[in-house]
């Protein structure tokens, strides 16, 4: 039983490794840990460095929910998908939400994000990479992705969600009282069962970046399967290019395989 297991388990891996997830403009499963889940942003007009943007998802999650920034500021979670604009910013939306001076240092401040050429790309990357290691020092880590456990940093108060804006998000937010693990069967048998934790992704998305789509509310009920959900489907949407990657499989197949 337990050769069947790691033969299983080495075959999911090597799926995951040969399927490639389209997700132009982002740094996914290859990313280094300090790039990951990393995006870089630039005018759909432009063909070299000029007005990129780095977008750093590590130091945006240590301080906000990825609810607030996916619903309530509708950044959408596929890249180059939001249609931002300066105008867009200057006027207090997406990115100029929170970098008012207040909130977040200004968008006045161009050159914290914004390269102008190649090398100040380069310079800003340098800066991002060194300032990411530092942060990852502080937190408890994990095998794959950025190498952070997120989870487990939430849990033990290393970080603090933030989810709500004054003016921007509801002011009566939905209490949510479905807290409990939801067990899910694996297609392979012989793999351990997933134990999909209701609580944690709560604290992290609510309900709406999940229900009705892409996942329909009773459970058990959504068809999908690995091939899927590494190609960015379903679970695939976050996990391998944000949240931890697949590669971690015992944190989703977790309970104990009958012998």
């Amino acid at each position: 039983m337990k050769i069947r297991f790691l033969f299983l388990l080495a075959t999911l891996l090597l799926t995951s490794f040969f399927v490639t997830v389209s997700l132009q403009e982002s740094f996914a499963q290859s990313a280094k840990s300090y790039q990951y889940g990393n995006i870089i942003m630039r005018d759909s007009a432009s063909v070299d460095s000029g007005g990129t943007v780095v977008f750093r998802h590590w130091s945006h999650r240590s301080k906000y929910s990825c609810r607030l920034c996916h619903v309530d500021l509708e950044f959408s979670q596929i890249a180059g998908d939001s249609g931002i604009t300066e105008d867009d910013n200057q006027s207090g939306r997406f990115c100029g939400t929170c970098h008012n001076g207040k909130e977040a240092f200004t968008i006045k401040l161009c050159a914290k994000c914004h390269a102008q050429d190649e090398k100040q790309l380069q310079e800003i990357l340098k800066a991002d990479k060194k300032a990411f290691f530092a942060f990852q020092k502080t937190m408890p880590r994990s095998s794959y992705g950025n190498k952070i456990d997120w989870m487990k940093a939430e849990q033990d108060g290393l970080i603090q969600l933030k989810d709500k804006l004054p003016g921007i998000s509801p002011v009566q937010m939905n209490f949510v009282t479905n807290q409990r693990n939801e067990p899910l069967e694996p297609q392979l048998s012989g793999l351990p069962g997933i134990i999909f934790s209701h609580q944690k992704h709560v604290a992290w998305n609510g309900c709406g970046m999940c229900h009705p789509e892409p996942f329909k509310l009773v459970n058990g009920t959504t068809e999908m399967n690995m091939q899927e959900i590494i190609a960015g489907q379903y679970c695939g949407r976050c996990h391998g290019t944000v949240a931890f990657q697949i590669n971690d499989c015992a944190l989703c197949h977790s309970k104990p395989v009958s012998l």
